[in-house]
């Protein structure tokens, strides 16, 4: 605990040190292939199965999915890396859609105060659309969106920027939608998210401190 608690600071002394062109890279899989970040979930159904899957798209060769397969559609797995501790952020996710018949989404979380206490923005190849959730006492809130094609098989770019109570999304260099919430503004860790039979590989997290 004292350890992961030192670690925590560092990074955000990091992070705060950092000039605006500074990137760090929050591990989600380690180089030789394991889970880099602490496993839960929201909601029901089977517990989160996270696995490092080999893939040369990947930091170091490898990347993360979620493996269960489990169409319960309250089913919200989530990976938390509980070193990457801010509230302000400019981050930067990289995911693929593979598969996936309940749901096919990836999710980019942050600003966690448990597994049931959470932003998240959640990107739909099924249904073309990405939304920013408040989830509060396992239960979503939307708090912005906009529906846009995200094609399956193919490497993505989300970004969020949070300041205070400020969030902007982009999807590829794409400016979708600003929104505000108050309703969380503890710093917490981050990480990503899933739904129900989601299968989807999540590749590299990228954060800088954000302009203000």
């Amino acid at each position: 605990m004292r350890f992961m608690l030192i670690a925590s600071l560092l990074l955000i002394s990091i992070l705060l040190a950092a000039p605006a062109s500074a990137q760090l890279l929050v591990p989600l899989t380690t180089p030789d292939g394991r889970v880099a970040c602490t496993q839960g979930m929201t909601g029901v159904g089977r517990p989160a199965a996270w696995r490092a899957l080999a893939d040369p798209d990947g930091p170091s060769g490898w990347v993360l999915a979620e493996t269960a397969a489990d169409p319960t559609d309250l089913r919200f797995p989530l990976c938390i890396n509980e070193q990457a501790v801010l509230r302000d952020l400019d981050a930067t996710l990289r995911f693929k859609p593979v598969s996936g018949v309940r749901q096919r989404v990836a999710g980019f979380m942050f600003r966690a105060q448990s597994a049931n206490d959470y932003y998240v923005v959640r990107v739909s190849a099924l249904e073309g659309s990405v939304r920013l959730y408040r989830m509060e006492k396992g239960k979503r809130r939307q708090v912005g969106g906009k529906e846009v094609p995200v094609e399956s098989g193919t490497w993505h770019s989300l970004r969020v920027i949070t300041i205070n109570d400020r969030f902007e999304v982009m999807l590829d260099g794409t400016s979708l939608f600003s929104a505000t919430d108050r309703t969380l503004p503890q710093p917490g860790p981050m990480g990503v998210w899933s739904q129900a039979d989601s299968l989807t590989y999540y590749g590299s997290l990228l954060v800088n401190p954000p302009s203000r």
